[in-house]
């Protein structure tokens, strides 16, 4: 009997936290845009090697939710898909390198960075490299920066937004999908 009320309080909150979630999410709309893409270069260790340099014609697709704003739209199509090819534009026709991987050693020096790897070393203009604050350049890595910053964009002038999806597929079959909540 002492356990039961101890949680009894607990399980009273936690009724109420989930009954507010699900009158929040019974009003949420999602809308989606997508055939927004980018070319970029990277390379990826795994399993103690690094992968050869590679590139990917990468497509981005964004899904965000929310309450209808005044106007009847979460968001509207046309702004979404400006913050995308924004976000696009930053990575386009790029080389990806991670600042934070073991195998992978990024280094500039004037307007040339150098990048080492267990399969050779390579040396681009700094103005075709973007160093992410990664440990890969994975799929992964860069559609949670991807959502992060579209999140990060897009609620300063939504409020009524609250949650963003991210799917950046780098081939038909390979895709990586990220989540955020407000």
């Amino acid at each position: 009997m002492d356990a039961f009320l101890l949680f009894f309080p607990i399980l009273y909150l936690l009724r109420n936290t989930l009954w507010k979630w699900v009158r929040i999410m019974s009003k949420q709309v999602a809308v989606t845009v997508s055939g927004i893409d980018f070319a970029a270069a990277h390379f990826v260790s795994e399993g103690g090697k690094c992968e050869l340099l590679h590139g990917h014609n990468y497509h981005v697709t964004a899904t965000i939710w929310g309450e209808l704003n005044h106007l009847g739209m979460v968001i509207d199509f046309r702004v979404l898909k400006q913050h995308l090819r924004q976000l696009c534009k930053q990575w386009d026709h790029l080389i990806l390198l991670p600042s934070n991987s073991k195998l992978i050693k990024v280094s500039q020096q004037d307007n040339q960075t150098k990048v080492e790897t267990s399969e050779g070393t390579y040396s681009f203009p700094a103005k075709n490299v973007e160093i992410l604050n990664v440990v890969e350049t994975t799929a992964e890595e860069l559609a949670r920066i991807f959502c992060k910053q579209l999140l990060g964009n897009i609620t300063k002038e939504h409020s009524n937004i609250s949650q963003v999806r991210v799917e950046l597929a780098e081939s038909s079959t390979s895709r990586a999908i990220v989540t955020m909540l407000v």
